[in-house]
């Protein structure tokens, strides 16, 4: 993959995305639980268009990274620019990490959400979970092809994708343990400090 600072700032934008995305998304299932449908199909509503921007976002990036810079480059002789670029985000929070913990007692809760993640998937059944179709930044969740573009986590011989907010992956094995009715609870906790 290509690293420019056009691919870099793409992706930057689409992990905030995803940050607001997850947000909307627990805000949404919060007034569900709560019964404030109202509420709650404006969040759906605000999902929607969020998904749709994100989707024709990545579709640009895509575009980029497939040829558009090396020819542009090429044509108009860009040299890489000596000055690092840098964008802070006020809205960034705390790293967090996950802890699943199953019915039978086996807890999960590794220094990364995305290996806590992928084991937690394994232990419900790689097979199983794969037959849901669950989508996540347009791929499936469980395969046996890499992405070029997100992080993904390799478990046996399938490809687990971990490129997601801890509040996404979170939400993600809830809504796996509903549809497959598995017991476990998910808690989001600050990751300790190195």
């Amino acid at each position: 993959m290509n690293s420019d600072g056009v691919s870099t700032a793409f992706q930057i934008i689409l992990e905030e995305i995803d940050s607001i995305v997850s947000e909307v998304n627990t805000q949404g299932a919060a007034f569900f639980r709560n019964n404030d449908y109202p509420k709650a199909e404006e969040a759906l509503a605000t999902g929607k268009k969020l998904q749709m921007f994100r989707t024709k976002l990545d579709s640009l990036k895509g575009e980029w990274i497939s040829g558009l810079d090396e020819p542009t480059r090429q044509k108009v002789l860009i040299q890489q620019s000596a000055v690092v670029k840098s964008i802070n985000s006020s809205s960034k929070s705390s790293k967090t990490i996950l802890v699943v913990r199953f019915a039978d007692g086996t807890v999960f809760f590794e220094p990364k959400a995305s290996d806590t993640f992928a084991k937690a998937v394994k232990k419900i059944g790689i097979p199983k979970v794969a037959a849901l179709k669950i989508k996540v930044n347009n791929f499936d969740l469980v395969s046996q092809q890499h992405s070029e573009t997100y992080s993904q986590t390799e478990i046996d011989e399938f490809l687990i994708m971990t490129h997601s907010s801890t509040e996404a992956k979170r939400d993600k094995l809830l809504e796996i343990s509903a549809a497959l009715h598995v017991k476990l609870s998910v808690d989001i906790v600050p990751a300790k400090e190195a």
